[in-house]
């Protein structure tokens, strides 16, 4: 079995070998040792840094892709991308908006960074590789059904040469399932159990830039959880484009998040399971209940919600209408008191009129929703809206913007307030702010938390909130004494 070392290459090393000098490799530059059989092998460890647009999803993707370079131990990841021989990118297009964020990010890496290497990859890679394969910079493009293929490709880039590495999205079939066991983000880590989407939503193109649905062995995902919670993780976020769909193309056919919350749910040492986005129709009675006997399961629903018009909704294919929006949201806050109950709203949608927008206004306003992310809507190239008349004007999606986002500050202040005088579980993650060590993180129910000036480790600690922050909550940590 090869013995592997890891070091730096310092003047002693070079008198050793009098060969080594001719390699090429710097003293002071870190390397990759094989000793195999008697022979040493050694490789120059190259710095790859990572830039990240978009959803959790495309946060745990970037992750596979560090995963699988720095397993072939000849890549270390880099916070500052002047370190960096390679720079990923991992983009968006969910919005015209998103696409033009990456793009602008590129270009600036080339600028600050012309030394180092740019490999683009994400839903705008698989979308429209050619336009980011003509950006200055950029030397590799990489596809949905590619990743796995990152470390060998970037082996073989040619100098002044771009190379596109994008499959048709037909050909991802089987979830791409590699062992993540240690993220760069400290206090929380991700869990993708699913990938894909079969729903034909009018206004989307995720089946066009991650394909079908496909989930991941229940075996597989309880084993990383539980490699991920034995490393210190507190808290575990399960993703997915449609996690509601988890189980359908397994054997059985049929949904089985709820059951596979249970079995996380009894991993010993884990202390808080949180949802990413889910949609409404897969928000089951079951999965209420768990969340309400459950206080591990973090009382907090992020739902894809996007109009309470019920003609809106028929011209964007959802599979829901208005009144079933309304009895769900209100069957969770009757369930788990204290829920944060967030929503994506979509402004603008081809035929909203005053009427339409209206009625989901009203909807926000009256049931217990206490954040929402409101979009413009944007036409995307392949979607079947991009072909629908009665486009919005700009200046009209942007008062409707506008106007939910100063209902949703007065909602959540309101939501916050409610805490004022609670103790409350939070996860404290380290932080810095102004060169001070700064006290901070996150309860259950989604709400950030300020402690001012301190230092800690990463821990779920009983904090007292003592008063309102300008987005969050302001509170001090109490240590529960036994009665």
């Amino acid at each position: 079995m090869p013995i592997k070392l890891y070091g730096a290459v310092d003047r002693a090393l070079c008198r050793l070998c009098p060969c080594f000098c001719n390699t090429g490799i710097q003293a002071g530059q870190r390397l990759h040792l094989n000793l195999d059989q008697g022979v040493i092998r050694l490789v120059a460890i190259k710095n790859v840094a990572f830039t990240t647009f978009g959803c959790r999803l495309n946060q745990y993707d970037t992750e596979t892709v560090r995963t699988l370079l720095e397993g072939t131990g000849r890549w270390r990841t880099v916070r500052n991308q002047a370190d960096a021989q390679v720079v990923v990118v991992n983009t968006c297009s969910v919005t015209a908006r998103a696409d033009a964020t990456a793009r602008k990010a590129i270009r600036r890496i080339h600028k600050d960074h012309p030394q180092a290497r740019i490999v683009v990859t994400g839903c705008y890679a698989q979308r429209a590789p050619q336009d980011l394969a003509q950006l200055a910079g950029v030397s590799l493009v990489v596809g949905a059904a590619d990743r796995v293929q990152v470390a060998a490709k970037l082996e073989d880039l040619r100098e002044d040469h771009v190379e596109v590495m994008v499959s048709p999205i037909e050909q991802a079939t089987t979830f791409l399932d590699v062992p993540i066991t240690e993220m760069m983000e400290h206090s929380r880590a991700y869990v993708k159990v699913q990938e894909g989407c079969d729903e034909q939503c009018s206004f989307c193109i995720v089946p066009q830039t991650r394909g079908r649905s496909r989930s991941r062995a229940a075996d597989s995902v309880l084993s990383q959880a539980r490699t991920l919670v034995d490393a210190g993780y507190l808290e575990l976020v399960l993703t997915g484009v449609h996690i509601g769909d988890y189980g359908l193309d397994l054997e059985g056919g049929k949904r089985r998040l709820a059951s596979l919350l249970r079995d996380l749910l009894g991993i010993p040492g884990l202390e808080r399971l949180r949802l990413s986005s889910i949609e409404p129709a897969s928000i089951t009675p079951e999965i209420i209940e768990l969340m309400a006997s459950e206080e591990r399961f973090a009382r907090h629903f992020h739902i894809p919600f996007q109009s309470a018009s019920d003609g809106i909704l028929q011209r964007m294919r959802r599979r829901y209408r208005a009144q079933e929006l309304y009895a769900l949201v209100h069957e969770i806050a009757d369930r788990i008191p204290g829920c944060g109950i967030g929503c994506d709203v979509i402004c603008g949608f081809p035929g909203e009129d005053d009427e339409d927008f209206q009625r989901t206004f009203d909807a926000l306003s009256s049931l217990p929703v206490h954040y929402v992310h409101p979009f413009s809507y944007s036409v995307r190239p392949g979607s079947e809206a991009e072909a629908f008349g009665d486009q919005v004007p700009p200046d009209v999606k942007k008062r409707r913007v506008q106007a939910l986002k100063r209902l949703m500050r007065d909602k959540h202040r309101e939501f916050r307030q409610q805490h004022v005088g609670q103790m409350m579980p939070v996860l404290l993650e380290p932080g810095r702010h102004g060169g001070q060590s700064r006290l901070g993180g996150w309860t259950d129910n989604y709400l950030r938390v300020d402690m001012g000036v301190g230092a800690t480790d990463v821990a779920i600690r009983p904090v007292r909130i003592t008063g309102l922050s300008e987005q969050g909550l302001e509170g001090r940590i109490e240590d529960v004494v036994a009665a």
